[in-house]
């Protein structure tokens, strides 16, 4: 018959630990459950009948002391050859009598406790089932001796103590499980916390008591040779492998609970529970407690005050982030004996000659090549792997998302290109360029879409042909055109290796200044329409039958409703309602109910006039009588130059470092080793795709489509899976992601077909866009670095956070490297307002060698500290904006 641990000897098992206290109530005796951990400890509410929070086992010293003791004058049993509760107990008891710990008049007492009904929590108390005090039980062993009556003890025991089973491998041998099937179990009730429990987990049980019949406290430690189910001593219907036992007089000498809890503790460590898996005496199970407690934290005496204590925790997560880390590498080193060394080997010289993807082969189109290569033997698994539930939620989730910045970018666009694309085009675009990239891309998890720094060069360059007057669709096609060649050249080259010299230094001024201009514009919206609409005008002037006079008014009304609650709906996701999947869709429809709740509170003052968006029926252009579906390069109305057609490069060199940009940067995001992705980047292959989009997309008279990064990590989070059996209070861990092409692609499909709404759509005031324009641009401003650190200019060093940059870098290092970031800002804001807005782009590109020169001033770990792409805590709330630092 094969037995847990049988083959594998005494190999690496998971833990769940019980602790289980001796209760007196009603003239019966019980063990109760009062705390158990599988990583946190979680304490039962005996008042409210219910478990408590997970939380940090926090021990006092005195405890582990005790501990130690009990150790030291117990009795320890290693690879005890037993399978049944009543043995294991008569193995204790035998050995405690052995080494003179244990008298003879006090064994049958010890047993019968041992040997008393368990109660768990999930459990309905029953009736009758304690045993009766000791002093009412009958007296086994007074008139005969221990050994001749030992028979008759297990019997009368047997009728009163759970159903117990030897835990079986499949095509073991069964049989001698079967037979003791004929006992009926107590509770056939299972526990909530069976599905957190770890596969080949093994339960370690804790009893811990005292009881009058008892003189001294007696202790042992068991392991067991093999796991066995030992149905209800255990909470959870999983293998048994260690005991700890605590029993003496029940009087104030021992605190039974803390020093419970402080070995239940011990075993919920993973190095210690593996030390004790491994021990062959006692003195190693001190090693083990020695460097548990080397490596905890002690807080010293006295009454601390919560604001206090809370100002200690940055410091003591980065203390026991080093232990930890320190702990996982020994846990490490000591699970290679475990395994092949040869096959380790193997993974390790595999990894070592993984091709890094930025990595220049010195051949034409190289880069590409590899990315097609790397690519390619996945497509049809690309395919396939969409056929679950959590691709069809992340397509509703993401078509949900995109859909309203589309709307929104389209409505801002038909305002600024005065008619020439509306929203009609920017839907019609993201749909085409969305599907084609899903099924060419590198990347497919990359989300196309429009984005704030294309939209500002938009307009840059609708300015240009009109200053220049130059015709502004077939010019902008030639844009479109050099920029598709320059991306393509970069690609033939090789340099998509650059991206790693934009550092979150230029990163974040680049995001702070786009948000700044969207915040801009649409306060300069409201400012406008007071212009055109005064309140003070005394006009009844009437705009398609509708009155004018409180327009101003009602404008600012749905564009600050528009704000507020897009932003309360996002922080619902911080918020402690619901719970966490209901907050984080919620939090991602926000900007959709924002929407919505302004349209029906405008439609519901429908005497008020507001402009709302123009949306033709079907698929048809914004503007009829300016253009239709194709541009034709050369000119319509006139033939254009050859110094339109060479003119138009300046800009599409400026361009292309803003689609470079947004691709890489999106591709950077992804490959983190965080993610986990198994199919690789594609750098090369997607900068080639949206490099033809964009020439594709100025052909047709199309917004310019781009990689959009909040988007994309959209995408990503909503095609993670998680673990579900995780440690309650633990963050659960990514298992894999679900790498496709299908959703983004039905995803693009959806957001073409919403052109058949068109008569919705015309429905949405045009102030609440630029509603969402400024809680987009707050949005992004929301976790970027550089704001921080802006804002401890103006905060005492007593009250800075605790950050890597702040304990690692003087005060006046920190601001001075924080001011050079604001004198870039405003000068590229100023750059912005001026003639030479369009070749911001170029000035953004600028802030690269001036990222370099800062090394003449810092040391190369300061600015790692001040510019390092990671972040130093994880919260499991943050959303899109919180995680990227990158334009929106």
């Amino acid at each position: 018959m094969a037995f847990y641990g049988e083959e594998e000897g005494l190999s690496l098992h998971e833990g769940f630990v019980e602790l289980e206290e001796l209760s007196c109530s009603d003239d019966k005796l019980i063990w109760k459950e009062t705390a158990r951990w599988i990583k946190f400890e979680e304490d039962v509410e005996k008042n409210a009948n219910r478990w408590g929070k997970p939380h940090i086992p926090c021990l006092g010293f005195h405890s582990c002391q005790e501990v130690r003791t009990v150790f030291q004058n117990g009795c320890l049993l290693l690879d005890l050859d037993e399978d049944q509760l009543p043995s294991i107990a008569e193995a204790v008891a035998s050995k405690l009598i052995s080494d003179g710990k244990l008298s003879e008049k006090e064994h049958d007492a010890f047993l019968s406790i041992l040997l008393t009904p368990h109660e768990h929590q999930f459990q309905k108390q029953r009736s009758g089932g304690g045993i009766r005090k000791l002093s009412t039980i009958h007296p086994i062993g007074k008139e005969q001796g221990r050994n001749t009556n030992q028979n008759d003890f297990f019997s009368i025991l047997f009728s009163s103590i759970p159903h117990v089973e030897i835990a079986t491998k499949p095509g073991g041998n069964t049989s001698r499980a079967q037979d003791s099937l004929a006992v009926d179990t107590i509770d056939n009730k299972v526990s909530s916390i069976d599905a957190r429990i770890p596969k080949d987990a093994e339960a370690t049980t804790v009893l811990v008591g005292g009881h009058k019949h008892l003189s001294a406290p007696e202790g042992a430690f068991v392991r067991l040779a093999r796991g066995c189910r030992l149905r209800n001593l255990a909470e959870v219907n999983i293998p048994v492998r260690f005991l700890f036992i605590l029993l003496g007089p029940d009087d104030k000498s021992i605190d039974y609970h803390e020093v419970g809890r402080c070995v239940a503790t011990l075993m919920s460590d993973r190095l210690f529970l593996d030390c004790a898996y491994d021990a062959e005496e006692l003195q190693d199970l001190y090693d083990a407690m020695d460097s548990f407690l080397s490596d905890t934290v002690i807080i010293p005496p006295g009454e601390w005050d919560r604001n206090v204590l809370a100002q200690s925790l940055p410091s003591l997560a980065k203390e026991t982030k080093k232990t930890a880390l320190r702990r996982r590498g020994a846990l490490l080193r000591k699970q290679r004996h475990f395994s092949d060394l040869e096959t380790q080997e193997t993974v390790t010289e595999s990894l070592e000659l993984e091709d890094d993807p930025l990595k220049r082969t010195g051949l034409f189109c190289g880069g590409l090549l590899r990315d097609v290569k790397r690519r390619f033997p996945y497509y049809k698994s690309d395919m396939t792997d969409s056929f679950n539930w959590r691709c069809v939620m992340a397509t509703i989730l993401v078509y949900v998302a995109c859909l309203a910045p589309a709307i929104s970018f389209g409505g801002l666009l038909y305002k600024k290109t005065k008619g020439w694309m509306g929203v009609a085009e920017m839907i019609v675009s993201t749909a085409l360029s969305g599907v084609i990239f899903a099924l060419f891309a590198g990347q497919p998890l990359i989300i196309i879409g429009a984005t704030g720094p294309l939209l500002l060069f938009e307009t840059n360059v609708f300015n240009l042909s009109e200053s220049f007057d130059f015709e502004y669709m077939p010019w902008r096609a030639w844009v479109g055109i050099w920029v598709m060649l320059i991306c393509w050249a970069l690609v033939a080259m090789e340099g998509c290796f650059l991206i790693r010299y934009f550092t979150r230094f230029t990163e974040e001024i680049f995001a702070c200044m786009i948000s700044l201009i969207f915040i801009y514009d649409g306060i300069k919206y409201i400012y406008d329409i007071f212009g055109l609409y005064p309140l003070t005008s005394g006009t009844t002037e009437n705009v398609d039958g509708k009155d004018v006079s409180n327009t101003a008014l009602f404008t600012t009304i749905l564009f600050f409703g528009t704000f507020f609650v897009a932003h309360i709906i996002r922080d619902v996701r911080h918020s402690r309602f619901l719970n966490h999947t209901l907050r984080r869709v919620i939090s991602d429809f926000g900007v959709l109910i924002a929407i919505v709740a302004m349209i029906l509170v405008e439609l519901s003052a429908q005497s008020i006039y507001v402009q709302r968006l123009n949306v033709p029926d079907g698929f048809d252009v914004t503007s009829p009588h300016l253009r239709g579906w194709y541009v034709n390069p050369m000119g319509t109305e006139r033939r254009l130059g050859a110094d339109a057609i060479f003119g138009a490069l300046v800009p599409a060199i400026l361009v292309s470092i803003l689609v470079f940009m947004e691709v890489e940067f999106c591709n950077v995001i992804l490959d983190k080793k965080d993610n986990q992705l198994k199919k690789g980047p594609g750098y090369n292959l997607d900068l080639f795709v949206v490099g033809f989009l964009m020439g594709m997309c100025s052909v047709l008279g199309l917004p310019w489509m781009c990689a959009t990064p909040v988007h994309t990590v959209s995408h990503l989070h909503a095609l993670m899976v998680h673990s579900t059996n995780h440690a309650p209070g633990e963050h659960p861990q990514l298992l894999e992601v679900k790498e496709q092409r299908v959703t983004n692609i039905i995803i693009h499909v959806l957001i073409g077909l919403t052109m058949l709404l068109a008569p919705v759509i015309r429905l949405t005031p045009v102030v609440v866009l630029f509603g969402v324009f400024v809680h987009l641009g707050f949005s992004s401003l929301s976790h970027l670095q550089f704001v921080e650190r802006f804002k401890l200019l103006f905060v005492s060093p007593n009250h800075h956070p605790d950050r890597r940059y702040v304990r690692s870098v003087s005060t006046g290092k920190m601001n001075a490297f924080t001011l050079v970031q604001v004198v870039c800002l405003l000068f590229l804001v100023a750059i912005k307002v001026t003639v030479v807005a369009p070749f911001f782009p170029f000035f953004v590109i600028c802030l690269v060698p001036l990222r370099r020169m800062l090394e003449r001033f810092y040391t190369d770990q300061e600015l790692e500290d001040l510019d390092n792409e990671e972040e130093e805590y994880l919260d499991s709330d943050l959303d899109e904006f919180d995680m990227v630092h990158v334009p929106i």
